[in-house]
């Protein structure tokens, strides 16, 4: 058992940990929820925080969508390509069949994150992205000389 909690602060909710992580004692878990389902108070005795930084992303390939789509939507190859090509007939992505995942010289990433700054979803993510200053190129991918990756293009 590895009892966790979730308190709210304000609108936000935080996730705690046990600090002994485990028990393979049944009534003791059992006995740790009743405590905390029931407290009204806490006492607040350390915070820790770990900072992470992940690499800049390479451009995306088909394999990569298939992959992205199988494990984060749980489509088949075959519905995802089909949603692709639709996507891509309506004007919504670029080319969706490419091995290469680097972006050409030429590749505008500032416009790419205005045309998507009003989107009702992620616009407020891409604003985001363009006012903290933070737009860097992408991280150089491999070109196979096929299509370029793929791309939002409204």
């Amino acid at each position: 058992y590895r009892p966790k909690a979730t308190v709210m602060f304000g609108e936000w909710p935080i996730e705690l940990d046990w600090a002994e992580k485990e028990t393979f004692d049944q009534r003791r878990a059992q006995r740790i929820e009743g405590l905390a389902t029931g407290a009204r108070q806490a006492i607040f005795r350390e915070w820790r925080t770990v900072q992470k930084t992940a690499k800049r992303p390479v451009g995306l390939n088909t394999v990569q969508l298939l992959k992205a789509a199988s494990t984060g939507l749980g489509m088949s190859p075959v519905q995802c390509m089909k949603v692709a090509e639709h996507l891509y007939s309506a004007g919504y992505i670029s080319y969706p069949r490419t091995e290469t995942t680097k972006y050409s010289d030429t590749f505008d990433l500032t416009s790419a994150l205005w045309e998507q700054a009003n989107h009702p979803h992620w616009g407020k993510t891409a604003q985001y992205i363009l006012n903290s200053g933070r737009v860097r190129k992408p991280a150089h991918g491999k070109d196979v000389g096929d299509h370029p990756p793929i791309t939002p293009m409204r």
